[in-house]
Formats: structure tokens, sequence, C-alpha cells
């Protein structure tokens, strides 16, 4: 499965690294919203992973819109350190297909991966 992660703290893109080589799958990473959308990786992706909170003009919420705006359906799973309710019915309102709350442990990962890989 091809991922794409856009997230701006290394330890979090560290950590799903360690998870990808157990599982096989090919990540690509990004630190802003504005690189990953200028990059071929998200029309070859199969699913995305997106922290709310991005440097840059777009955050992940913004991201998601554009997404699906410009019709890519791919799986969007938002990360944040945020659980707030209105996130979470933003996210769905814009297309979002998950929320996670961080710090996600290794066993939510591992599941999230395999939901989207079945």
């Amino acid at each position: 499965m091809n991922i794409v992660y856009v997230e701006d703290d290394p330890a979090n893109v560290m950590l799903l690294e360690r998870v990808i080589t157990s599982t096989g799958d090919e990540l690509v990473t990004f630190q802003d919203a504005e690189s990953a959308l200028e990059s071929g990786a998200i029309r070859q992706a199969d699913l995305l992973l997106v922290d709310i909170h991005l440097p840059g003009e777009l955050n992940g919420l913004d991201m998601t819109e554009v997404l699906r705006a410009h019709g890519v359906d791919v799986p969007v799973v938002m990360i944040t350190a945020y659980d707030l309710p209105d996130y979470v019915q933003r996210t769905r309102a814009l297309g979002g297909d998950q929320y996670l709350v961080k710090p996600v442990s290794v066993p939510d990962l591992m599941n999230v991966l395999h939901n989207y890989r079945a």
C-alpha cells in the first residue's frame, strides 16, 4: 500500500516510519500541505495520513477540502493532538474518513493500516 503522511513533527514521522518497515508498505512524507499537493505522490497513494495543524498557508483540513474539490477520493485519516468535537465534525464534513488523536499507539496505527489495506 502506498501511504502519504503529511506531518511536521519529526518524532511522529519516525514513529510511522518504524511501523511501515514492519508492514512492507511504501511511505512518502511531507512537512506541509502545499508540498504534498504539488507532488504527484497523492495521486498514487492508497491512503493519506494528515496532521491538522501544519506550517504554511494550508492546514490539514484545508488540504482535505482541496483534494475532495478536485475529485481525489483517496481515504484521508486525520491525525491530530486536538480532540475537539468541532475538528471531528469538520473532518467528516470535508470528506475525511477517520480521525485519530495523538499520541496514536502503534497497535492503533497497525489497525488503521490493516483496515485500509483490506
